[in-house]
């Protein structure tokens, strides 16, 4: 009969189509792995330190004297003097500007205080100044009282100029007396060389 005649090209069809599906069903069975990305990927370059840098504490200065905006300013730790200044409007035409460390450091609650230029005489005046005879902000050690003195008495200290003195006094207007000594250190333009070379001399009781 014909249709035995047919059987062995079906039966061949038949088994070239079983291997054509097992082909395809073994292909998708595979995972595409090249299609995964890393969690981490894209986060490689980017470091703790980078991380700190953008979270910068914020502090707060306040800036006083010959600039051209006193007030309190918001800057970052890190900042320097110059850039304090620079907040409040910069320096007046009659601003002692070498009396002050542009490069120094700022810190939360510091008082940056630009000195006025003083006038010939009021620079004579302040050159000598006068001592009291007795008593006063002199105490019997001899020492200087930081919470009683006035800018004359100040700059009988070593390294106490005009324009420290003048920023001691706004440091103690601004904060109330001076709690230790070593809140001196506070100012800017005092650090510890000319702590060391007062820290004998001064007290504030």
């Amino acid at each position: 009969m014909h249709w035995r005649k047919l059987i062995p090209p079906i039966a061949a069809s038949v088994l070239v189509l079983c291997v054509i599906l097992y082909t395809l069903s073994s292909r998708s069975a595979v995972t595409p792995t090249d299609l995964f990305i890393p969690v981490d990927e894209g986060m490689a370059g980017e470091t703790a330190d980078d991380r700190a840098d953008e979270a910068a504490a914020v502090i707060f200065i306040d800036v006083k004297g010959a600039v051209g905006k006193p007030g309190v300013y918001r800057a970052e730790e890190g900042d320097r003097v110059i850039d304090a200044v620079a907040m409040a409007g910069g320096f007046l035409p009659d601003a002692m500007e070498d009396a002050i460390n542009h490069a120094e450091r700022l810190h939360d609650e510091m008082v940056v205080y630009v000195p006025f230029l003083l006038s010939e005489g009021e620079a004579g005046e302040a050159a000598v100044p006068e001592v009291p005879a007795s008593g006063g902000w002199a105490q019997d050690d001899g020492k200087v009282n930081l919470n009683k003195a006035d800018a004359a008495e100040l700059m009988t200290l070593p390294g106490i100029g005009p324009a420290k003195a003048e920023a001691i006094l706004a440091h103690r207007e601004q904060n109330g007396p001076f709690g230790k000594p070593e809140d001196l250190m506070e100012i800017t333009g005092i650090g510890e060389k000319t702590f060391a070379r007062l820290e004998e001399l001064i007290t504030v009781k």
